[in-house]
């Protein structure tokens, strides 16, 4: 059962994370979190002792969340580069819930080396999923390009192209299925 110190956290994190679906990353404050979330920026504090603090919080429940993703559509798959689909297939509904992942990524550049060690881990674990790692290597590089051309708008792409990207992903795990 959680206490209600962590229902209050969770409570914050959701809150912050609802303010990043309508703004920027670089217009959170406390006084808005502390705001929308209806407590006062003390209370925010106690629970979070800096933005900083908060940003980290914010980038760890997105990783875990779509790590959470990965492992729940990887039961769903089998054979060979099971694991790989299932994070294509969580990157899919990631970039198409808002590209969270781009929030974290710009939480890490800020130095959360945790995170980063967490995303780092799950990328090697699809290095041993059986598929040649080059397809691997370029399965993961069109993933983060996608998310990348999306974070920095540099001539991203539309739905369609993104959804047929994504299906050719899979298509390149499958090939040995198809023999």
């Amino acid at each position: 059962m959680s206490s209600k110190a962590d229902l209050k956290r969770a409570h914050i994190i959701h809150t912050a994370i609802q303010f990043l679906k309508e703004h920027d990353l670089h217009t959170l404050t406390l006084d808005k979190i502390a705001q929308k979330a209806n407590i006062s920026k003390g209370g925010l504090l106690y629970h979070f002792k800096s933005k900083d603090e908060l940003y980290s919080a914010i980038a760890q429940s997105i990783m875990t969340e779509f790590v959470d993703s990965f492992e729940a559509l990887t039961k769903l798959e089998h054979g060979t580069g099971k694991r790989t689909r299932g994070f294509i297939l969580a990157s899919q509904k990631d970039y198409e819930d808002g590209a969270w992942i781009n929030i974290a990524i710009q939480i890490i550049h800020n130095d959360n080396h945790s995170i980063s060690i967490a995303y780092e881990q799950l990328l090697e674990s699809l290095l041993h999923d059986g598929l040649e790692p080059s397809i691997v290597h370029m399965i993961r590089l069109t993933i983060d390009g996608l998310y990348y051309s999306k974070l920095l708008n540099i001539a991203p792409v539309s739905k369609q192209v993104t959804e047929t990207v994504f299906d050719q992903l899979l298509q390149m795990t499958r090939k040995d299925d198809q023999t």
